[in-house]
Formats: C-alpha cells, structure tokens, sequence
C-alpha cells in the first residue's frame, strides 16, 4: 500500500516538475526575446531551445533568428540551470554538445 501512495506521489510531483519547467523555460524564452527585439530593434521570427551538459549543472541555450535587411541575425541567450530543475528525460538527452530540445518545447505548448 505505501509503495502506491509513494508511487502516486511521486508521479504527481514529477508532473508538476515538468510542467514548471515548461513553463519556466517558455517564460524565459518569451524574456530573452522581448530582450534580444530590444537589442536589434527589430523583430524575431522565431527560436530554437538547446540543452548542454556544462561541469556539474545544465545550460540551456535559445537561439533567436531575426532579420537585418537581407542578413540573418542569430543572437544566443543561456543560462545555467541545476539538473533536479529539469525533467528526466530532458536532463537523460543533454550532453556536452548543444542538443536541440524545440520539438518537445513544441509539443508541450501544443497541448
């Protein structure tokens, strides 16, 4: 009996894990793009969202594209996050190199 009320538990507190996070990362990807519209006077058509394995913590990392004339403009934001921020299987998917996570930001905003 306890290991399904611990189990219940567990489950409800990884969702609410998750969803903070999503929400998290997309409040902050809505700043850094107000910031980075600001910076280049300008308008930002759209973003990417990476997650990086940095020393003992995780970085994330959103790639902002806008447009100066006829060139393309990338401008980065990071920020450095500690592990038991981020979900499982976000966290299992970082590595030392830049790992795209915008499909599943996508999809969390979708539902």
């Amino acid at each position: 009996m306890i290991s399904l009320i611990t189990l219940a538990a567990a489950t409800i507190i990884g969702v609410g894990v998750i969803a903070s996070f999503w929400n998290d990362i997309r409040s902050w990807i809505l700043r850094a793009a107000d910031r980075v519209k600001q910076i280049i006077n300008g308008i930002v058509y759209g973003a990417k969202v990476f997650i990086k394995k940095v020393n003992e913590g995780l970085q994330e990392i959103s790639k902002h594209y806008s447009k100066n004339g006829a060139q393309w403009e990338e401008t980065i934001v990071t920020r450095n996050v500690s592990p038991n921020e981020v979900p499982a299987d976000i966290r299992n998917k970082a590595s030392n190199n830049e790992t795209d996570i915008t499909a599943e930001l996508e999809n969390q905003l979708a539902s």
